[in-house]
């Protein structure tokens, strides 16, 4: 529990320096990128999937090229039919890399093992990269804000009421300790935090009003998604054997075990966002 603490901390002070140099630009869409590579990394990795070492590797850089496409377009809007083009044609290449691999490996791949590959390199940087989208919308580094609020917000309501109150079990088989009292804490800790989000910078942001209703869905869909983000990386962890992703951050395991929650919300709240922002300028 110490250990977990600790390490939330230091997470937590880490997102607080991206997003304090978050209007710099490139620096969120860099953060992103990372984030991105290392969970799909340890994703494979765990799955075991990848036989390939270039077909590896390959799939990160997909993952690393996928976060600076907004930037590039919002810099230069009249390369925008180039962007496009770059991006139809780097996902073009890969899947031609990736189904000449198959063929050249002599079975060494199947094509379920290939096609779990592809899914996640599609899934994981393009849902990651929506936090970048939703910086360019109305409240910008707030929007973030909200985002993460949610996911974490849930993952601490269900730690924590999970742990005090739970009894019954929703998903045995996927993950035994996904309890109903602990979603019932996921979406009121999730709720809550959001709320309080828009509270807060309601009242010390001068440029910004706050559409509470647009928070109140976020904050109640959003923490439901949080939680179905949180299975999706269980049937994955379950389906290979494994307990965690990783051991990089003591006490909760891999990269892709800390935000795994926030695979689904950002894109939620992003198209959210796109059709009613939390925080339209004044």
């Amino acid at each position: 529990m110490k250990t977990r603490i600790i390490s939330g901390i230091i997470i937590a002070a880490i997102f607080a320096v991206f997003m304090f140099f978050a209007h710099i630009p490139f620096v969120l869409n860099a953060a992103i990128a990372l984030l991105s590579a290392a969970a799909l990394y340890e994703t494979l990795i765990v799955t075991k999937y990848v036989e390939s070492k270039a077909l590896m590797w390959l799939s990160i850089l997909l993952a690393v090229f996928v976060p600076f496409v907004a930037p590039v377009m919002a810099f230069f809007p009249a390369a925008y039919s180039h962007v496009s083009t770059a991006v139809v044609s780097a996902v073009f290449i890969y899947i031609l890399i990736v189904f000449i691999t198959m063929l050249a490996s002599k079975e060494k791949f199947s094509l379920e093992h290939l096609s779990f590959v592809f899914l996640m390199t599609i899934i994981i940087p393009c849902f990651f990269s929506t936090i970048v989208f939703s910086n360019a919308l109305s409240g910008g580094v707030f929007n973030i804000l909200v985002i993460f609020m949610c996911a974490w917000g849930s993952d601490t309501g269900g730690y924590l009421f999970g742990g005090l109150y739970g009894r019954h079990q929703i998903t045995p088989k996927i993950s035994p300790k996904k309890t109903a009292e602990g979603m019932i804490g996921s979406v009121f800790s999730s709720f809550s935090a959001v709320i309080f989000t828009a509270y807060i910078c309601d009242i010390l942001v001068d440029t910004i009003s706050v559409n509470y209703f647009v928070a109140f869905i976020c904050g109640i869909i959003g923490s439901v998604l949080a939680i179905l983000g949180d299975l999706f990386a269980s049937v994955i962890k379950r389906s290979f054997g494994v307990k965690d992703f990783g051991s990089i951050i003591p006490g909760h395991g891999g990269i892709m075990d800390r935000f795994d929650s926030i695979l689904f919300v950002a894109p939620f709240i992003y198209i959210v966002l796109s059709i009613a922002p939390i925080f339209p300028e004044v």
